[in-house]
């Protein structure tokens, strides 16, 4: 029996907060399903996959850990089997074949591993973790209305994570603190994300600022198209200072890639959004143009930040170098084996690879793969990315083919999906933002989104459920009614 002592102790205190933390959500789970049915507990369970940090979690007899997402992910699958209608559903799984040719190589690169404890986990990770949580949403979503309800729960896990960030900007305080502290890729967990060169950095219930800043790329959209389609003043309130707070929290992140990502992201609403959500962006740009006045110093920031990024002697410069200099290294890791060229060295093994090289003349550890697109590359082999990409790309020419086919307004979620799935797209490019953390879930959660919805609007005529009838849409929703 441990001692008082032991008991108390800090990481046992934090173990059971987590308990208590599991227990909550488990309990808020099975009793929304209760009363909403089995489709009424997805919104709320994007919010707990959206909110928990990685470090949410419990050993199990030390050989695995049970993280609050993957609880989620189990009670999903359990009230799912447990719930007849869902079970009948004649839908059948989309991308099935794309899925089992990616868990096969998967397979066969774990198999192949040279750290082959760390690829199995990262296999089992990628079929509970994110395909299991695909499967869930593609299979039980049967009404439009849930659409934009998981929307909801997205956008306001994001909008608590924005809160924690505001908190850790200016009171210096992480809220991932509060859990069990780990080592993980990039440090201690817990801590403050301090840059010799930009300060701190808020990461708020994210691995790092990047991947906290990737997030809010796709939910500051999607909060635009929940404010330009509500009805209720409490929920555009709610929405207006959630967007303030996440656009804050983006800016503290002090991440070039998010930003860019953000930007590209509502350039399609200018051109191809609703009025209102047009409006919207015009009306944040000259609120910038008015911040960067009022307040010169944020325009400072922004700019030596770009100086920073084209100075090859600075450490942003050195971090942008570092990328062109990783693909180099991985692809002549790769070409020194014909099977590595295959099937890579298997998932999550980069640490082991131990590359060095040098940017500016100066000799460096590649201690991380500061790119999906590496990554891929060195893990699963040519194949490997190849299937990977092929995968992704049809997902996004699939979301872009349904704007293109659905009228107005039932293709603005088609929008949406479209420049979520650029902008991770586009930061796989900057950071290992695929395979592990609460981004990727959100990925593959636009991934049922874009392969369910036209199934949906096929089975139900679009409504003013789906977005109220103002005056530029009102004549044209009955363009999505089945003929």
């Amino acid at each position: 029996m441990p001692s008082l002592i032991e008991l108390f102790e800090p990481t046992s205190v934090n173990v059971a907060f987590v308990l208590i933390l599991d227990l909550f959500v488990l309990a808020s789970l099975v009793i929304v399903n209760a009363r909403r049915g089995f489709e009424g507990t997805l919104p709320l369970a994007a919010f707990c996959l959206i909110l928990f940090p990685e470090e949410s979690k419990v050993p199990v007899f030390g050989l695995f850990d049970i993280t609050t997402q993957r609880l989620v992910t189990l009670a999903l699958i359990a009230l799912y089997l447990g719930t007849r209608r869902h079970r009948d559903l004649p839908r059948n799984l989309p991308l099935r074949a794309g899925i089992i040719a990616i868990v096969l190589w998967w397979t066969l690169a774990t198999v192949n591993s040279i750290a082959f404890v760390d690829s199995l986990k990262a296999l089992l990770s990628l079929l509970l973790d994110y395909i299991g949580i695909y499967f869930i949403f593609a299979k039980s979503i049967s009404d439009i209305r849930t659409v934009r309800r998981i929307f909801c729960g997205i956008v306001a896990g994001l909008i608590v994570c924005s809160l924690f960030g505001v908190i850790e900007a200016y009171g210096n305080w992480s809220v991932v603190s509060m859990f069990p502290a780990e080592m993980h890729r990039f440090g201690t967990s817990g801590v403050l994300y301090l840059d010799e060169a930009r300060g701190i950095r808020v990461q708020s219930t994210f691995g790092h600022p990047i991947l906290f800043g990737s997030a809010l790329a796709m939910g500051i959209p999607m909060t635009l198209y929940l404010i330009a389609t509500s009805t209720g003043a409490k929920e555009k309130i709610f929405y207006w200072v959630g967007l303030l707070l996440m656009f804050t929290s983006i800016f503290k992140t002090s991440s070039r890639g998010p930003w860019m990502a953000l930007c590209f992201s509502l350039l399609p609403f200018l051109f191809f959004g609703r009025r209102k959500i047009r409006g919207y962006i015009v009306a944040m740009c000259v609120l910038a143009v008015i911040v960067l006045i009022v307040r010169p110093g944020v325009g400072e920031t922004l700019w030596n930040d770009y100086a920073a990024t084209v100075d090859d002697h600075s450490s942003q410069g050195q971090s942008y170098q570092y990328r062109y200099a990783l693909y180099d290294l991985v692809i002549q890791k790769l070409n020194e084996s014909p099977g590595r060229m295959i099937w890579g060295y298997g998932p999550q093994s980069f640490p082991y690879l131990h590359l060095s090289g040098t940017i500016d003349g100066r000799g460096m550890a590649f201690v991380s793969c500061d790119s999906s697109i590496a990554a891929l590359l060195a893990e699963t082999g040519y194949i490997g990315l190849a299937l990977m990409g092929s995968f992704l790309a049809y997902i996004l020419l699939r979301a872009i083919a349904m704007f293109r086919s659905l009228p107005p307004p039932g293709n603005q979620i088609c929008i949406l999906l479209c420049v979520n799935l650029f902008a991770f797209y586009f930061e796989m490019t900057n950071v290992a933002i695929l395979g592990w953390g609460q981004q990727t879930i959100l990925l593959w959660l636009m991934i049922a989104l874009v392969m369910i919805y036209p199934s949906l609007v096929e089975s139900e005529a679009a409504s003013p459920v789906l977005l109220p009838q103002d005056n530029e849409d009102h004549d044209r929703i009955s363009a999505l009614s089945p003929a």
